[in-house]
């Protein structure tokens, strides 16, 4: 009979059962072995299966003091019905039932929830149970992790933490009231954990936590260590207009912050104003995840980055919006590259049209032990796929390299770029190259091109010229020093220099020089033409910033190679042609020419 009345009330309740079984009714308690019933919500069906229940009760009073569930399944699909898809609670909808017991607990219980993120699930121990001045406390445990719910009697006000087992808290959640349209929540967390739950908790449907692993959320965990997180969001009209607030603070200072508003009344629009004001290496510590992997030798010492961000985002739209990004002071090491004192500015005019302008300013570039490059300064700005080079120069090796200001665009590639060359001081120049048997004075100019592929460098048929006379001093070994080559690249005091750069994407490079001078100790000064044609690998071309060559073996192949001497006396020589006022050596010396 009493399996009956149950049955009866169930149904009163909306409560579909499909199975029930083993029911035992007693003065004090009640068992049940088996029982599975559904359950119609607004925003989906509950079915749950209970096994092994039993429950203590006082029929005097009447009072349920006690329900204990040995195991509980319970599965909810989320069904997105138009009456919930804003969001927005229903006014006339009935209050909340007060809850009827002193204590629910679950030794097992199981619990899968089908959302439209995937599937979120817990499995370990619940129990629900009444508290001080009748607060509903509910908790959930796993090996893993604890979650605490505490509610006002009449559901208006929440309290929500959750603990790592073993370990600290992770966040806490209160929320005030809940049955008014002006509700009010906040969470405080510490970030580094919270984000650490997030990617590790099953409770997080499936998709989300793949999205935050694939995303780098998780990898920036260690650079939010120390680090606290608040989160206030209001509304006064049960979420039809929404305001609130997100901060990162460690050691009580601010790191990030940003404001939010949306409303829902006609068409969701998100508007969000935030701030940034982070030391370097905290800010490439979050952003290393996201970052190429070229990235992953960089490492920051000194330097800030400050920044404001307006966004607005509504759904099915493009967001529009605009940002500044600073950094100053920066020190930089990215391997044997040393950055001091640098600044950028990143300005965003229209994320939605992909407008921004960058500049960059460092007074000091260390490119190596012996080679620096000072007075950096990069002026560009990109628009859609279209990058504008205004300004890329620097000074270095005594004169200006320079990228000569186009538009490119950069997904279509290969990218043509020329870098020019004005005053370059040879000597600053070979020095670089540590060949220590080659020297030289003077001046060149010119320009390279280049074509940049996403893996590749190329130069065509780049062109350098000396600017003014110099001399170029070959001190190596020799392997026949009678050779007038040899003798000449001694101390050859030239008055024109051309090299013509060629390097290829698998490391080929090929060096043609022209060279016209003449060595006061050779042929009495008479004046000597040399073509020297310098090839090899160089993986690093211009990564650098400078080209170098096996010049030493390059000299030796081909001075030393000595031709055959003529069969006949040599003839006079010929006049020079009109307009060649260089005067050429004897007969007997052209040979080494």
């Amino acid at each position: 009979m009493m399996a009956l009345v149950l049955q009866q009330f169930l149904e009163r309740a909306s409560v579909s059962t499909s199975k029930l079984a083993g029911f035992r009714f007693g003065f004090h308690q009640a068992e049940l072995s088996e029982i599975e019933f559904g359950v119609e919500t607004g925003a989906g069906l509950l079915s749950a299966r209970l096994e092994n229940v039993s429950a203590d009760y006082d029929l005097g009073v009447p009072k349920v003091e006690a329900i204990l569930v040995g195991r509980a399944q319970l599965k909810f699909a989320y069904q997105d019905h138009p009456a919930n898809k804003t969001g927005i609670a229903d006014p006339n909808a009935p209050s909340p039932v007060a809850f009827p017991l002193e204590r629910l607990s679950v030794e097992k219980l199981d619990i899968d929830i089908d959302t439209p993120w995937g599937l979120s699930r817990f499995s370990g121990r619940g129990e629900i149970k009444r508290g001080d001045a009748n607060a509903i406390e509910v908790s959930f445990l796993d090996a893993g992790q604890s979650l605490r719910f505490k509610f006002s009697p009449d559901f208006g006000t929440a309290r929500v933490s959750a603990e790592r087992l073993p370990g600290g808290k992770v966040f806490e959640l209160n929320a005030e009231h809940l049955t008014q349209p002006n509700k009010h929540a906040n969470l405080h967390a510490d970030a580094a954990s919270f984000v650490e739950w997030l990617n590790a908790s099953s409770l997080v449907p499936e998709t989300l936590r793949t999205n935050m692993s694939t995303s780098g959320i998780s990898q920036a965990t260690p650079s939010l260590s120390s680090t606290r997180l608040a989160i206030n969001l209001a509304t006064p009209d049960n979420i039809e207009t929404l305001q609130g607030s997100m901060s990162l603070t460690r050691d009580s200072r601010e790191l990030v912050h940003a404001d939010l508003s949306m409303a829902t009344r006609h068409q969701t629009v998100v508007d969000v104003d935030g701030r940034l004001d982070m030391a370097a290496t905290e800010l490439f510590g979050l952003l290393k995840p996201w970052l190429p992997q070229t990235t992953g030798d960089w490492q920051f010492s000194t330097g800030t980055v400050q920044g404001a961000m307006n966004l607005r985002w509504q759904p099915n739209r493009n967001s529009s919006g605009t940002a500044h990004l600073k950094a100053s002071d920066l020190a930089l090491s990215i391997g044997s590259v040393k950055v001091q004192n640098g600044s950028i500015a990143v300005t965003i005019a229209d994320i939605a049209k992909h407008s921004m302008a960058l500049s960059a300013n460092v007074p000091k570039l260390e490119l190596g032990a012996d080679m620096a490059a000072a007075d950096l300064i990069v002026n560009a700005h990109y628009i859609g796929q279209d990058l504008t080079v205004e300004r890329a120069a620097m000074a270095m090796f005594g004169g200006l390299l320079e990228v000569l200001p186009n538009t490119v665009n950069i997904n279509q590639l290969p990218v043509i770029l020329t870098l020019r060359l004005q005053d370059v001081d040879l000597s600053q120049l070979l020095s670089s190259l540590k060949y220590q048997d080659l020297s030289g004075s003077g001046t060149v100019s010119g320009e390279l091109p280049l074509r940049l592929s996403r893996e590749a460098i190329e130069l065509q048929d780049g062109m350098l010229t000396g600017v003014h006379p110099g001399v170029i001093r070959y001190q190596g070994p020799v392997a026949d020093n009678e050779n007038i080559a040899f003798k000449a690249l001694r101390n050859l005091a030239y008055h024109s220099l051309q090299a013509k750069v060629n390097y290829r994407p698998n490391g080929d490079y090929h060096l043609g020089f022209r060279i016209k001078g003449s060595n006061p100790e050779v042929l009495s000064g008479h004046p000597l033409a040399f073509n020297l044609n310098v090839s090899g690998q160089l993986p690093e071309l211009l990564r650098r910033g400078f080209v170098a060559g096996d010049f030493e073996r390059a000299i030796l192949e081909q001075a030393t190679a000595r031709p055959t001497p003529p069969e006949k006396p040599a003839k006079p020589l010929p006049k020079p042609p009109e307009g060649d006022q260089q005067p050429t050596p004897p007969p007997a010396d052209r040979r080494s020419q």
